[in-house]
């Protein structure tokens, strides 16, 4: 974005936040406009009126994974099955991983599998540290995979008591599984 695209946008969001008589939707039209992600974000967490859908279809179009996250925090309406749909389009592991530890509805299901296809040991280890659901034994075979990306992740999943409680089923499955009859 240009320097001068971002002051005419902080200033069209300023005026929509402080002036009575601001006409709120050719506000939001000319954010479009000018493509600033943040400005659209802060005009649906602080305008008195916002359209969330189009703001929402907004910050989608510009790919901005970063607001859609914010949006899903603060906006008073939101959408969370097509935020995460965004989200797992978008691929951004990280984001994805922070829309599960701290939107009000996720489908962790959904959110699971997008972190499984990212491969990223980090968003891996903290969604089995945080999630309200996760699964754990795929998450590991992905962290045991990568041996020197995961090594720091493997080794703060023994240190957290979510995944210890997890490696532990995950260790009793396998052992389960032996057939000690066999040699």
């Amino acid at each position: 974005m240009k320097p001068e695209h971002r002051a005419e946008s902080l200033a069209i969001y300023e005026a929509g936040k402080k002036d009575p008589d601001f006409d709120h939707p050719r506000g939001l039209d000319r954010l479009i406009a000018l493509g600033d992600p943040e400005a659209v974000f802060r005009a649906g967490r602080t305008w008195p009126v916002f359209d969330f859908a189009k703001g929402f279809d907004v910050l989608r179009s510009l790919g901005s994974a970063r607001f859609i996250y914010h949006a899903g925090l603060e906006w008073r309406s939101f959408d969370y099955d097509a935020g995460l749909s965004a989200l797992l389009t978008l691929k951004d592991p990280m984001i994805l991983f922070y829309a599960g530890a701290h939107w009000k509805r996720f489908d962790y299901a959904r959110g699971t599998e997008g972190l499984l296809a990212s491969g990223h040991c980090e968003a891996l280890y903290r969604a089995g540290a945080l999630w309200k659901e996760f699964h754990h034994a795929r998450a590991w075979k992905i962290l045991e995979s990568k041996v020197l990306e995961g090594e720091q992740w493997r080794g703060l999943a023994f240190e957290n008591p979510r995944w210890r409680k997890a490696l532990s089923g995950i260790l009793f499955a396998a052992v389960r599984n032996l057939d000690i009859g066999a040699s």
